[in-house]
């Protein structure tokens, strides 16, 4: 049980894992359920690469190699495009989902290979140490606030420029991604706040901002397989957390 626990607490009780699943169930709902209010109102598209930049860099901080780091980036910068509206949605939605694809790609043809890049050869790869060193060290920092440009673009323009999208869940989720993201990019070089590991705040705080902002739309019933979705996973995390700190104490 501590083994599972380990693994659990160690791989997924992060900032990561709150980006998967915020790119994936905001993706799902706009595919799926509200599909016909994009159809009805195409400024709804937005959604979709916005979506996928979320889930894109959240893919990318799992696979931790170069190339989806470089893809993941690209993908963040949707976020300005999309909100903006300085190019079609649908331009920015299939460059959103083949960015996403590329990263997958690339986390199966990586997979089990212990130098990072190998598979593309000199062509893909910078041949300074010193700027394969800063890239991964700086690329995820960089598309984080790249995320957080959501935020920033709805309260600074948006918002003042009088947008339609002037919903309670809109407002509460633009401001807690703020702190969400200042978390992400703490994780790596603060270990801990608080006594607490940054790791572990970045993920409940992302937690935290999914269920508030399905619980203001609980009256609609195709966003409760999302807030069950949320709620397990934060269970699952919780339990494999008290399970881990209670083997470490008793060693």
């Amino acid at each position: 049980m501590n083994t599972w626990a380990k693994s659990v607490v160690t791989k997924y009780v992060n900032v990561g894992t709150s980006l998967v699943l915020m790119g994936a169930l905001w993706l799902y709902l706009w595919v799926f359920p509200w599909y016909p209010a994009y159809v009805q109102e195409p400024h709804w598209g937005h959604n979709y690469a916005e979506a996928l930049a979320f889930l894109a860099v959240g893919l990318a901080y799992f696979n931790r190699r170069l190339i989806s780091d470089l893809l993941a980036f690209v993908a963040a910068h949707l976020i300005i495009l999309a909100s903006l509206e300085l190019l079609p949605h649908p331009v920015t939605a299939v460059a959103g989902g083949v960015l996403v694809g590329l990263i997958i790609l690339d986390m199966i043809a990586e997979r089990g290979r212990k130098v990072d890049g190998q598979h593309y050869g000199a062509w893909g790869w910078p041949s300074s140490r010193r700027l394969r060193f800063w890239l991964r060290n700086h690329l995820l920092t960089l598309s984080y606030l790249l995320l957080g440009h959501l935020s920033l673009i709805y309260f600074l323009v948006r918002l003042p420029a009088g947008t339609y999208e002037t919903d309670l869940v809109t407002i509460v989720y633009d401001l807690m991604l703020i702190p969400f993201v200042g978390l992400a990019m703490l994780e790596r070089p603060v270990k801990t706040l608080w006594n607490i590991p940054t790791a572990y705040l970045g993920f409940f705080w992302g937690m935290l901002t999914m269920v508030i902002s399905l619980i203001l739309l609980i009256n609609q019933p195709e966003t409760w397989v999302c807030l069950g979705t949320v709620v397990g996973v934060s269970v699952v995390a919780m339990v494999a957390l008290s399970i881990h700190r209670i083997s470490s104490t008793e060693k």
